[in-house]
Formats: structure tokens, sequence, C-alpha cells
């Protein structure tokens, strides 16, 4: 839509939200710094620049990747803006690229120069491979030079039936087009095209444009109804903090033609304080907490974590250290104060509340278990997936989990071990080779953000194992277990750790103690020599390491990441007099270092 209707609605809302100056200053403050001055530019009656997503709406299917850029529309023309992104479901990265693996209705907003946000509408529909044509509205246009016109495109099936639900890639000759197919002309008359193909690139339809400098101008839009508002959104939506820290927070309305406008809020908080600004102050208690802003009987809550050291969990007490699976089994006094543990529904609060009685710190494992669980016909079922997941979120649920995470209780939640299954059958046990990707994983970790979004949320897998020249933009952290066989381990942790700065995500060392030790040689069967392994390894040619490997790979790699787990509990090894010592010594040296949390830089 042209800025002149958007404003005209903008100016329709301000009388009925009391802010009508607040949205003329804003008009006159575009944020633009490379902007002329009005007045002086000869414009002072003319409307002034106006932020803008594009594309306004658009539908697209479940994969398809889109680029959604930010625009300073005025009688000088449409300017492009630096823009932050946020979305309320899928992915979007910094340059404004957006996709999602799962089907919904989501809202994009983009914010420029801190203060002016709009919004943009995606539905995402499942992938349609039953497209035999698709068709372009309209068949042909005139417009001037600078015109617009949206076309849109249906598809039709091998069945015979048509439908609007499917995904193209536009272009066009003679202007741009953005991903909605709203077409801008150029400055340069003569005839052009619009072209529509399907994401799979098999179909397309092209449509003639016509640019002219006679051609009839576009009518003046007619006046829309008086605009209310709809909708008041508090930004961030959940954060995390420690006691006496600050954090600002904003608010801006949304209307009921779908535009962002500016609003008054009161803010209200629990758990700490909140100025009449937005600013928050966390509390000296930890817990979940929400900070409220209202107007005009609507409003929005974020959710705030406040965590401080609990007497029950070793949170704030250096680098937290242990096996996985250790809740239940006997420690013999070995220092641990970190394991990674499966959870279903039913047993996730008792969880949580045996790590307090035992000092323990967790990595979840709610999605976890045999891999089995989550394929159909030896694939990997999202819905399979989605229904697990979903099976936690209760109210019961998602309070113990934010208590849990805002007391030190929770490290965080892997949403899937092994994506990659590195050194099984074909390399992935997910389906075919491909079925498992950077980006469908981190469409995992989003989905259980919606639900928990105080909790850091990672994955397991050995950093060169899955993907290593693509990047995770979602999840917050790779569990990243070493064995022997990768070779140096100095490199190794570096290599690491420079992936994590890379992409912005933590690092949460591992090692492989029951299997990544030197492997073993064959000599009639596989040999472990006690003299250079820890004996033979679950499953050939794989042995332990020695007490001695334990302690050099811990403090090698645990100082370096925000926790250390091993693979596995097993009590024979675990309480070896040899290797508890070695476990002393790491648990000693990472007690003594800055805590460090499992989240994103």
């Amino acid at each position: 839509m042209t800025y002149t209707f958007k404003l005209a609605r903008r100016l329709a809302v301000s009388r009925d939200f009391g802010v009508l100056t607040a949205l003329v200053l804003l008009a006159a403050c575009s944020g633009d710094s490379t902007a002329p001055d009005v007045e002086s530019a000869g414009f002072a009656d003319h409307v002034l620049p106006g932020f803008e997503v594009s594309p306004r709406a658009v539908t697209i299917e479940t994969n398809q990747t889109i680029v959604f850029r930010g625009r300073d529309r005025s009688v000088r023309g449409v300017v492009p803006l630096v823009t932050a992104w946020k979305t309320s479901g899928g992915t979007i990265t910094a340059d404004g690229t957006f996709s999602s693996d799962v089907p919904g209705t989501y809202t994009v907003v983009g914010r420029s120069g801190g203060k002016h946000t709009d919004s943009s509408l995606v539905q995402v529909v499942p992938k349609n491979e039953n497209v035999v044509s698709l068709s372009v509205s309209p068949d042909s246009v005139s417009l001037q030079p600078g015109g617009e016109r949206t076309f849109t495109v249906k598809a039709r099936l091998a069945s015979g039936r048509t439908t609007s639900k499917v995904g193209a890639v536009w272009s066009a000759t003679g202007g741009d087009i953005d991903a909605g197919g709203t077409y801008t002309a150029g400055d340069t008359t003569g005839d052009f095209r619009v072209i529509a193909v399907n994401t799979s690139g098999t179909v397309a339809d092209t449509v003639a444009v016509h640019v002219d400098a006679q051609a009839p101008a576009l009518p003046p839009p007619s006046s829309p109804p008086p605009a209310t508002l709809a909708s008041v959104i508090i930004t961030p939506a959940s954060v995390s903090l420690s006691s006496g820290a600050t954090r600002d927070f904003e608010a801006y309305g949304r209307d009921s033609n779908g535009d962002s406008v500016a609003v008054s809020v009161t803010f209200t908080a629990t758990g700490g304080t909140v100025t009449a600004n937005g600013l928050y102050t966390a509390g000296s208690t930890g817990g979940a907490y929400r900070v409220v802003a209202s107007s005009n009987g609507l409003a929005d809550t974020a959710a705030v974590s406040v965590l401080v050291s609990s007497p029950g969990v070793t949170s704030g007490m250096g680098i937290p250290f242990g096996p996985a699976q250790l809740l239940n089994e006997s420690t013999g006094g070995t220092p641990f104060s970190l394991t990674i543990v499966g959870t279903t529904a039913s047993t996730i609060v008792g969880t949580l509340s045996q790590a307090r009685q035992q000092k323990l710190r967790l990595v979840l494992n709610m999605t976890g278990g045999s891999h089995e669980l989550y394929l159909t016909d030896g694939v990997f079922d999202r819905a399979k997936w989605n229904s697990k997941m979903n099976s936690y979120n209760t109210p019961e649920i998602r309070q113990a989990v934010a208590e849990a995470v805002a007391d030190g209780t929770i490290v965080g939640e892997s949403v899937m071990d092994e994506p990659n299954v590195y050194g099984l059958g074909d390399g992935n046990t997910w389906g075919p080779r491909g079925t498992m990707t950077k980006a469908r994983v981190d469409s995992l970790c989003g989905y259980v953000k919606t639900v928990f979004p105080t909790m850091p949320v990672g994955v397991v897998h050995a950093h060169q194992a899955f993907e290593p020249s693509n990047s995770y933009r979602v999840c917050e952290f790779l569990v990243d277990a070493y064995s022997y066989r990768f070779g140096d381990i100095t490199k190794w942790r570096d290599d690491a750790l420079a992936m994590g700065r890379r992409d912005g995500h933590a690092i949460l060392f591992s090692m492989n103690i029951l299997n990544g030790g030197i492997q073993a040689v064959r000599d009639g069967l596989w040999n472990c020599p006690l003299t250079t392994t820890g004996g033979r390894g679950t499953y050939d040619p794989n042995c332990r390491m020695t007490a001695n490997q334990i302690r050099e790979f811990g403090l090698a790699l645990g100082p370096s990441g925000c926790g250390m787990l091993m693979w596995r509990y097993n009590s024979d090894f675990i309480l070896d007099p040899n290797n508890q010592l070695a476990f002393k010594d790491i648990a000693t040296h990472l007690a003594t270092l800055p805590s460090k949390a499992c989240r994103r830089s």
C-alpha cells in the first residue's frame, strides 16, 4: 500500500489512541540521517517519509526462502533502510532472509532507526508437489514510471483443482518485484514482463507489463475504515537476567488494519521493578517473572527469568562437570555437578526436584531417546517430534521449567541427539542423506523456544561431523564430544570454538570416555591393552579412555566451554579409583572458573 494510505490509517488510529502528537513527531523524525531537510527540499506541503516492510503479505511453502526489506517511502522515491528483524515463527536472519519448515501463519516485524516498526503477515503452506500449471493475475497491466501493482498466482493441480495456497518465485524486467508479487515500475518506458515460477522450478507463467508516462494513473485509494487498536506487543518477548541486572523493554501497537503504530503504554512487573519508560531491574529472588505492557484494555507479557545461586544447585559456582545419566546412580563422593538426562512429561517435574536434591545441573533431553521414536517408514517424522514436545506444554511444566532455568538447575535443552549419526551406515539414520540439516534443527530449537522462551536450546553432535560450512541461527549451544580418533585435541577444541564464534552459539564440551580412547588393534580379537587404553569399549573397535587421558582431555576442554559432559555413566568405570582421581582434578579446577551461560553471544 502507499505511504499516504498508511499515514491516513495511522492518523485515524491516533485520534482513537490519543497519540496524534506522537505520530506527527514520529513522521517528522523518519530516522533517515542522509535525507535532506523536508522544507529545504521543497516538500513542506507533502507527506513525510514512512518506514514500511516489503513484502506486506506473502504466501510461501515450507522451506522456501524469501527476503524481507525495510524501506522509506516518500515523494522522493523508495529508499532502502538498514532493518533489524524479528519473527513469531520460522527463522529470519540479520539480512531479512526468512524460512520455515512448519506450516502456519507468522508475523515478521522490522525495526529501523531504533523507533520505526512495521510488520508483514507470512502464511506458510505445505509444499505442493502436484502443480501442473500456474496462472498469474492480472494477465497484463499498464503503469506509469514508478507505479506499483501487486500480482497474485494460482496453481492448477494434477487433480484439476486450483489453489492460491502455493509458493512462487517472482522475477521481472523493467522494474523490481518483491517476494509477495508487488511490482514497481522503473524509469524506462517500454514493454516488460513479470514471471512466477513454482518452488520446484517445473512450471511458470508470464504476464505483460507496459510502462508508459501516458498510462492512466491508478485511482487514489479510497478512505479506509477508521482503525482501532487491536493488540499491544512488547519486546523482547523473553530475557534471562542476573539479580540486579537491568533490561530495556519497548512496546508498540498493532491496529485493526494490520499496521504497527506508536502507542502509550503502562509498564508493570513482578520479580523486580520497572520504570515508566520500560527499564526493568531484576530483584534478588530467583524465579520466573513477567513484565507487562498495557494500553486501552489490551496488554502483552514478556517472560523474565531472574538467575541467582540456589542452595540446592551449583549455579554460579564454576563450570559444571559430570557424566550423562547420573541421576539415581551412586557417585561415590565424586564431585560431579552436571548430567544430561532424558525425560517425559510425566517425569520432568520430579526430575527437576531430584536434581536439586542431588545438587546437580541438567541438560535436558525432552525429545531424546531412540531415533526410532521419531521415524515413519525409516524417515524423520516432524509430527512425531512435535507430538512429544507438545506433551510438555502444560502450565505446571512451563512453570517448573521457568523456575529451574531461573535458579540454575537447567543448563539447557538438547532438541536432538546426533542429527548426523556420525559413522553409522550412510552417515544418517534419520532417513535419506540430507533429511536432517542445520536449518531443520534450527526450526526444532525455535519450536522449543515458543513453549519455553527462557530456556537455552541446543543440539548434540561433534562440530566437524554435521554441515560444518553451514550455521545455526537459532540453536544456542552445541554439545560437542571429543574422541581420540579426532586427532590433536588442542586443534579440535580451537576449531570448535572458532565455529562457535562464527555462528554465535556456545560450546558445551563433552568426552566419549567409554568409546573415545585409542582405538583397538586387530590381533585375532579386538585388543584394548590396559597399557594404552582403559579397556574395551561398548562396541568394537573402540576402547575406553585411561585415567590420564580423562584428566588431560577434561582439563584441555572444560575451561573453554559452558559445561563439561562425559558419555556416559558406567558404575565400574566411574567408581574406578584412578578414574575418580582424574574426575576430582577436573572438577576442582572447573569449580574455580567463572560460570558461563550456554546461550548465543
